[in-house]
């Protein structure tokens, strides 16, 4: 939440209720802040819920929160008298229609429909979907690049309205619900964006060569290769090493999967070549290349780990991990205005 609002102050008398004797009386006021809170959904509960997805997740607003329920944003915020959807970022991403050879992206629809579930009946269409919705959301016109470059897709709302409470605000706003759904009522896509990780094992080098050297994720499930693909940001999440607890280079390892700043895609394919999905993504490994030598440095803690256990591909699919992954770069972020009144009370002014 960018905590960063303006101030609308109103003067809650006229000029004849002041009397002239009361000059060191400051009336009271009623100001109007404007919040800017900014929803993601790679923040929710992705390791233990499966109801939520990128186009449909829970977010609470103040207080300690429900555990497992929302994403949490710290700021409570009363007496609110206006909540609008101002902008929604999406990924871009091309996917397969089931299994055909038809591909489709977000903006191949006219618009987008954003609403949240405590927030309702803000406009009025010719279906139920249009009715429900808090903000119609359009891409914005690209001036140098067609959709299909970007690799995320900007969306405004068209109507520029706002849902409006000031003849009764809301005393306590406390959760934003939000789905987003094609003018159809269905998710723009179907996302498998959260995978379980059947075990990490390691590509050996060739010839040597450490940059030719990289870690193995095979995944429980199979996915669609363009759902998981070369250049997305993966995150893991409570990922356990199998032999954690045996080898003390496995809590190095741990540490190194789960960091939160995630790996980066490199390559994709199948275990097994018959089978038309894939179930293994490619990412680096902790070593790193030296701008003083040029070459690709060994982690001394990784090559006693592959040693002591790691196992290549041939072994990936006898062993067995735990843990899961979220792919960052299918992720929906919505961007909200909200407008609270605070009524200031009177008081004395020049003490001294």
């Amino acid at each position: 939440m960018n905590n960063n609002h303006q101030e609308i102050i109103y003067n809650n008398y006229s000029d004849d209720d002041v009397d002239s004797c009361q000059s060191d009386i400051e009336p009271s006021k009623i100001v109007f802040r404007d919040y800017t809170i900014t929803a993601s959904s790679a923040d929710r509960d992705w390791e233990n819920r499966t109801d939520e997805t990128p186009y449909a997740f829970n977010v609470r607003l103040g207080g300690a929160g429900l555990e497992n329920n929302y994403l949490m944003v710290r700021n409570d915020l009363k007496n609110v008298v206006a909540i609008g959807a101002d902008k929604l970022i999406l990924s871009n991403r091309q996917i397969t229609a089931n299994y055909s050879n038809v591909s489709v992206d977000v903006s191949d629809y006219p618009y987008l429909l954003l609403s949240v579930e405590n927030i309702n009946d803000n406009l009025f269409g010719t279906n139920k979907y249009l009715d429900n919705a808090l903000g119609i959301m359009t891409p914005l016109n690209l001036l140098t690049k067609s959709f299909s470059e970007c690799n995320y897709i900007e969306l405004k709302n068209t109507t520029g309205k706002s849902k409006e409470y000031y003849q009764a605000p809301i005393g306590k706003l406390s959760k934003l619900n939000i789905s987003i759904k094609t003018p159809f009522g269905e998710n723009p896509h179907e996302l498998d964006d959260v995978l379980s990780v059947k075990s990490i094992t390691y590509l050996p080098e060739v010839s040597s060569n450490l940059a030719s050297e990289y870690l193995v994720v095979q995944t429980t499930d199979y996915f669609y290769p363009e759902q998981h693909k070369v250049g997305d940001i993966i995150k893991f999440g409570s990922y356990v090493y199998r032999d954690t607890g045996v080898y003390s280079e496995a809590s190095n390892f741990n540490t190194f999967i789960n960091q939160d700043k995630g790996h980066r895609v490199i390559a994709v394919s199948t275990s097994d070549s018959t089978k038309y999905l894939y179930n293994r993504l490619y990412i680096p490994t902790p070593n790193s290349a030296s701008v003083t030598s040029g070459d690709v440095t060994a982690v001394s803690w990784f090559s006693d780990l592959k040693t002591k256990s790691m196992g290549n591909l041939s072994t990936a699919s006898s062993v067995t991990d735990s843990g899961k992954l979220l792919n960052y770069s299918l992720q929906s972020h919505v961007i909200f205005k909200i407008r609270v009144a605070d009524k200031t009370t009177g008081f004395v002014a020049n003490l001294l």
